[in-house]
């Protein structure tokens, strides 16, 4: 069931989410996901959704195979780092996770790129770009993580028998 989940993410992310432009920037549901999915079932489960997804969507997109999912276990990793507190089901937790996370995986691929070889203009991409995204990151958060918290319960629930 995760799987599909993980599918849905990438294909609405890639085809309908992309669309969805606020200052020429969209918001990220893969990383969103990403880190709501780390503070509701660890970070285990965060790094493979962060790596199946950013592969997914590097494949979908054209990006470098890998630079999407390189960049976004860092945000598994920050988002598993509240689901060891009592606040791991708080929502307030998921947007402050996701406005630090946000920033984090924009510069990570900044580096990537800039390794690469390309130009990079770290100023104004942070002000222009990542801000922006972790403002409608934020939103975003706001909007799905009360979801994922109701699809996510019984999966932590143990099945009787087993």
């Amino acid at each position: 069931m995760a799987l599909v989940g993980l599918g849905v993410v990438v294909l609405t992310q890639a085809t309908l989410i992309s669309r969805v432009r606020v200052l020429g920037v969209s918001p990220d549901l893969l990383l969103v996901t990403v880190v709501g999915w780390s503070l509701l079932r660890g970070v285990g489960e965060g790094l493979l959704w962060g790596f199946a997804g950013g592969l997914g969507i590097d494949v979908i997109s054209g990006l470098p195979l890998g630079m999407s999912a390189l960049a976004l276990l860092p945000a598994a990793w920050l988002g598993g780092l509240g689901r060891g507190t009592i606040y791991s089901s708080s929502a307030i937790l998921s947007l402050l996770l996701v406005t630090v996370a946000t920033p984090l995986r924009g510069w990570l691929i900044l580096a990537l790129q800039a390794a690469s070889g390309l130009q990079v203009d770290w100023i104004a991409t942070t002000l222009h770009v990542i801000s922006v995204e972790a403002a409608l990151n934020v939103l975003l958060m706001a909007a799905i993580y009360p979801v994922m918290r109701v699809w996510v319960m019984p999966l932590d629930k143990p099945t009787a028998g087993l």
